[in-house]
């Protein structure tokens, strides 16, 4: 083989592996330089997730039991001591390399070391699998700048693989990145061979090898998806939808449906068969049977339908026909499953309560009050890729349409179906990453490829083959610009300042409020802070063990008999503290808490009636019926995490604190007042005045009207302010007025305008060192501890 030939042939492989292993190395970078500091900068690893320390805790088990894992475990809530996930995949396999690296008796440093790198590496092992499939979906150099891309963008993907966030969501991206990846294959390879199931049957090894393993690697990689993560579901309806919509697509352009068949059967019968020794619930596994029929009664209608030569027309309208008689059938059957399914499909409309949680909220939703597009998660997410993978999107569904390349429709209907999770939830951003990757690449590419690049690339391969020939000989006359050689400069120079700068630098001034990868990963805002760390050691250090056993932490503890509660020792007890807080209770302290991020609707509305209670004796019987013996509260509980406990507790936000408009200077600005019931509330009276008894040296009055703004939105503008000696007066003052447009107020929630009696059962034993900073008040502890006394 001549050099000519080599070059030719390698030199794009090579370009390729060497941009992939860049990316690579720069995805690595921001994930695990960058945030170095805020994990290991103190006396303590911190990982940069709440979640992270609930499989934290099962790896911390895991590896003390290895290969066996909890069936329950009594630290999770009390007194519900829960079950745990029948197969975490994501702990299991994190557990074995830590297992393995630890040769059999890892220290709790290398487990907490290789648990933070764990994300990290995830997330930069996702560039391969991103290039691979915009390589061949669209060409080497679409793969090249997708892989680039993903490895770079800001938002959920890359605050879910940082440094620490040891949770499964960055599993989730690189299994389904995969699972996609051999999905395409299988159907691009299927495609292009007409490959059927009668070629299976005549044992057509030559047509039917490739298709087979790609669609066996997608099914296994599914299969992966499925045990990694309870909502996996997501994905099986993206591809059953897509074979739905491709059946329909084929069937009306007179094209073979027949290679669609046999992939799919595959897919979803390889992550069956994973599934069955795992149970994960009848939705599951009744899912997956709907989406294994699926390809195969697609495929008979229209074999039918082609075979007695019936207008394609009517195979749309046929396929509406059985679904509604399945769905019919389903119901009659079994009701009860069929909502169950259904009911999955919440995770695009999420309600209620669960909109106390920032990552449920809509990707549209502004970060200020008032904000614009610019303040939404979508463009800290994406910034210029949201509006350039959206047109890519356009482009490529016309394409589609006109063209019926099955393998572009799988990433037009991935990505549709993708898009519309994020906007009812924005932590599926982080699944978008991937798609806007893809199809700002693709767009991208077709930027470049109009300005040239790929002829002068061809000439570039050409010189090389020559130079390797020893054909080309040196030229006097030095070197000549060409106009192409000046338009791709200015292409790729347009690409890196649109696509890539914002990514990686911010630019100054800044009125589209970018905030670039760089600056994201060094913040790592989930991390609990020094003050929760120490205050959470010294619990574990000064009350008593709960099991009266510090090992029972790592003890495979026995589930009870069905339908029976976990029997807890006498010296069991709960901790109580916002859900928020409940896994770092758990991990660090070693304590149960009595609620936790898994935001159980039993124990989660008590706790949050607890902190809300207008009185002592109401709080005392929540913490006897929880078996609370600790209390803590930190400032955001108090403060601004107030507004989520009063949703949880039934209540309204507004029956504590409001927004009030004060005018100033011929403006208007906003201005937060408390209510007398925000500081009867027990997490006011324990955090903000210790349990003590309160008399207001001042107490004042407010009078406002409502009015209506351009936008017609009703606001509260303020029209007087009454000082008062005491509140007794404050309030006599209000019983006069015939007008209900006056509240006591205070705009400093350490200033009581109503007077307080002292707790009688709630003793101050800790508070942690520094904290932030309260106007009039001076520094105040971040975190407080109470004990409950009888």
């Amino acid at each position: 083989m001549g050099k000519g030939h080599w070059a030719k042939e390698s030199w794009p492989r090579l370009t390729s592996v060497i941009l992939v292993a860049l990316f690579f190395g720069v995805a690595l970078y921001l994930r695990a330089y960058l945030p170095y500091d805020q994990v290991f900068g103190s006396d303590w690893i911190k990982f940069t997730s709440v979640d992270a320390y609930f499989h934290m805790r099962l790896v911390d088990n895991l590896v003390h039991n290895f290969p066996h894992h909890m069936a329950i475990d009594p630290y999770r809530i009390y007194p519900f001591a829960t079950g745990v996930i029948s197969f975490p995949l994501f702990d299991w396999l994190l557990a074995s390399i830590i297992w393995v690296i630890g040769l059999g008796s890892p220290t709790q440093y290398t487990i907490d070391v290789v648990g933070v790198y764990f994300p990290a590496v995830l997330g930069a092992l996702t560039v391969i699998p991103v290039y691979f499939i915009g390589k061949e979906l669209f060409g080497r150099w679409a793969g090249i700048i997708s892989a680039g891309l993903i490895a770079l963008l800001p938002g959920e993907f890359l605050g879910r693989s940082i440094l620490g966030f040891t949770d499964h969501h960055v599993a989730e991206v690189l299994f389904t990145t995969i699972t996609m990846l051999f999905l395409i294959l299988a159907i691009k390879t299927a495609r292009q061979r007409e490959w059927s199931f009668s070629h299976l049957n005549r044992r057509d090894w030559a047509r039917s090898t490739r298709p087979v393993i790609y669609s066996l690697l997608a099914g296994i990689f599914l299969g992966i998806y499925l045990l990694t993560w309870l909502g996996a579901l997501l994905f099986v309806f993206i591809i059953s939808l897509y074979f739905i919509i491709q059946f329909i697509i084929d069937h009306l352009q007179h094209k073979s449906t027949d290679y669609l068949c046999p992939v799919g059967v595959i897919v979803f019968l390889v992550a069956l068969i994973m599934l069955l020794p795992v149970p994960r619930g009848s939705p599951y596994s009744a899912s997956l049977i709907i989406a294994l029929l699926i390809p195969l009664v697609l495929s008979g209608v229209s074999w039918l339908m082609t075979r007695r030569k019936i207008k394609p027309a009517y195979y749309p309208l046929t396929l509406v026909g059985l679904g509604l008689a399945g769905l019919g059938i389903f119901y009659i059957v079994k009701p009860s499953l069929l909502s169950s399914m259904l009911g999955e499909f919440s995770i695009f409309t999420p309600t209620g309560v669960a909109l106390t949680t920032i990552e449920m909220q809509s990707l549209f939703t502004s970060l200020v009050p008032g904000g614009g597009f610019f303040d939404t998660p979508a463009w800290g997410n994406f910034n210029t890729s949201f509006f350039l993978s959206i047109i890519a999107l356009i482009v490529l569904g016309i394409l589609v349409i006109k063209q019926g390349s099955a393998e572009k429709s799988l990433l037009v209907v991935w990505s549709l179906v993708i898009l519309a999770a994020a906007l009812g939830q924005r932590r599926f951003a982080y699944y978008l990453a991937v798609n806007a990757a893809l199809l700002t690449g693709y767009l991208s590419w077709r930027f470049l490829e109009f300005a040239g690049f790929q002829e002068l690339t061809a000439k570039v391969v050409k010189t090389a083959k020559e130079v390797g020939d020893k054909k080309a000989r040196p030229k006097n006359g030095g070197f000549h610009l060409t106009i192409s050689q000046v338009n791709m400069t200015l292409a790729v120079l347009i690409i890196f300042l649109i696509v890539f700068l914002p990514n990686i630098m911010p630019v100054y001034p800044n009125p589209l409020k970018i905030v670039p990868s760089t600056i994201q990963a060094r913040q790592a805002r989930f991390a609990p802070s020094n003050g929760w760390i120490s205050s959470l050691s010294w619990l574990k250090e000064n009350t008593p063990d709960p099991f009266d056993n510090p090992d029972a932490y790592y003890g495979l503890h026995e589930p009870p008999p069905p339908g029976e509660s976990y029997n807890y020792p006498e010296s069991a007890y709960g901790v109580m503290a916002w859900w928020d807080y409940g896994y770092w209770i758990t991990r660090i302290a070693h304590r149960i808490p009595n609620a936790n991020p898994s935001q159980s609707r039993v124990a989660t509305p008590k706790v949050a009636r607890f902190f809300t209670s207008q009185d002592e004796n109401s709080a005392n019987e929540i913490v006897k019926e929880i078996g609370t013996s600790y209390v803590i509260l930190d400032y955001q509980t108090a403060t601004g995490k107030f507004h989520a406990i009063a949703t949880w507790a039934g209540s309204s936000p507004e029956e504590f604190f409001d927004i009030y408009y004060l005018p100033q200077e011929g403006n208007l600005v906003p201005v937060q007042l408390f209510y007398p019931e925000y500081y009867r509330s027990l997490s006011s009276r324990l955090y903000n005045f210790d349990g003590k008894a309160v008399t207001p040296d001042i107490s004042v009055v407010i009078s406002y009207q409502e009015r209506i703004s351009r936008k017609g939105e009703v606001f509260k503008q303020i029209t007087g302010v009454e000082p008062f000696p005491s509140y007794e007066a404050a309030e006599a003052y209000v019983s006069r007025q015939e007008s209900a447009s006056y509240r006591i107020v205070s705009d400093n929630p350490f200033f009581s305008p109503v007077p307080l009696d002292a707790l009688e059962h709630y003793n101050l034993i800790y508070h942690s060192d520094g904290g932030p900073l309260v106007p009039e008040v001076g520094l105040v502890p971040e975190i407080k501890i109470f004990e409950y006394i009888e």
